[in-house]
């Protein structure tokens, strides 16, 4: 099979500038042994089956409690989708939340959302623009800034992805908490770096979580149970 020299649909011209991802942030760890055999006790009942589309219940359920506990957020579990990592979280969000030709307003580190806003058509800018429809945030990014961009999010009526998942900070602040902000926030989180392989994380929150669902479940479906029985495993375990 040959390249074709000429790529004409337009998508295909927008895969075809696609960079290399980022490599993992860290080695992975070895999997404790009570999450493997979660694993093998799922498959013992036969959990080898479509989910929930949006994960099972006792995984979203462990989702909403965590925010709860750790960030003082309301999210209820049915706001809460299992997805295939967090990267698929993240294009799920981008792809929905921002219209072609809009910007994204990036303050740290742009590499893990390069790729979704390239597919899409849209910019990314590290300072406030007129074209901004979206601010995606991390904890590292230092608070002042955060809450600066937070309040300007909130005059403009900006979405909000605030994305856990490689996080290096552990304060427990957390943009939702701010009710006037909370219906527009998007938490993505993920358990595959601690879990290497598994590819399991979550988006949960905002007024658009059921149209973020139906994205994440054009393309993959649900996330496999084995690999959600087995996080479960882990979370609660980490939790205790």
């Amino acid at each position: 099979m040959h390249t074709p020299k000429q790529l004409a649909r337009p998508l295909a011209q927008r895969v075809a500038g696609l960079n290399r991802p980022p490599p993992p942030s860290a080695e992975p760890q070895p999997i404790p042994t009570n999450v493997i055999d979660a694993a093998l006790a799922a498959l013992d009942r036969g959990e080898t089956h479509y989910t929930d589309r949006p994960g099972i219940p006792e995984f979203r359920a462990w989702v909403a409690d965590h925010l709860r506990e750790r960030y003082n957020v309301s999210v209820d579990p049915a706001e809460v989708t299992i997805t295939c990592g967090s990267t698929e979280a993240r294009y799920v969000c981008l792809t929905h939340l921002v219209p072609p030709g809009r910007a994204v307003l990036c303050p740290g580190d742009e590499s893990r959302i390069r790729g979704a806003l390239h597919l899409v058509g849209a910019r990314i800018v590290d300072s406030i623009r007129d074209d901004v429809s979206l601010l995606y945030i991390t904890p590292d990014i230092y608070r002042e800034t955060s809450m600066e961009l937070l309040q300007r999010a909130e005059d403009e009526d900006w979405w909000i992805v605030y994305d856990l998942s490689f996080a290096k900070a552990t304060a427990p602040f957390h943009p939702a908490q701010n009710p006037k902000l909370a219906s527009r926030v998007v938490t993505i989180d993920t358990l595959s770096e601690r879990m290497a392989g598994w590819r399991l994380g979550w988006m949960a929150g905002s007024e658009m979580a059921l149209r973020l669902r139906a994205g994440k479940q054009a393309m993959t479906i649900c996330t496999t149970a084995v690999s959600q029985w087995a996080g479960l495993a882990w979370a609660r375990t980490t939790t205790q």
